[in-house]
């Protein structure tokens, strides 16, 4: 009797997913596409080539840096607004952690990881 409740209760959440889901594409506005209107427009210009075919791996490489340092800021976010609470063994941990996210940032800066070419 608990296999057909769950059955029932799956299949009833899975066809109201789907039903609002697809709400917005059978009631909402129909778009007309004229043209290039397809086409992904940066600065209001016509791609030359594909996305795709020219990604540097520059790119990634900043990429990467940015999700680790923000990571880092978000980690360091809580310390920094709980501070005239901590004690000191707390205060060192952050002072450690600032001194090494410092660390990190020297050193990817003396390799030249920072560096656009």
């Amino acid at each position: 009797m608990t296999a057909i409740a769950l059955f029932i209760n799956f299949a009833a959440v899975l066809a109201l997913v789907l039903a609002l889901s697809y709400s917005g594409r059978f009631l909402g506005p129909q778009p007309r596409h004229e043209g290039d209107a397809e086409m992904p427009f940066e600065t209001g210009q016509l791609p030359f080539e594909p996305a795709a075919a020219k990604m540097s791996v520059l790119y990634y490489r900043f990429a990467v840096l940015f999700v680790v340092f923000d990571v880092d800021l978000a980690f360091l976010l809580p310390l920094a607004l709980s501070r005239p609470a901590l004690d000191l063994r707390q205060a060192t941990a952050m002072t450690v952690f600032v001194g090494l996210i410092g660390f990190m940032l020297a050193y990817f800066w003396r390799k030249g990881a920072l560096e656009c070419r």
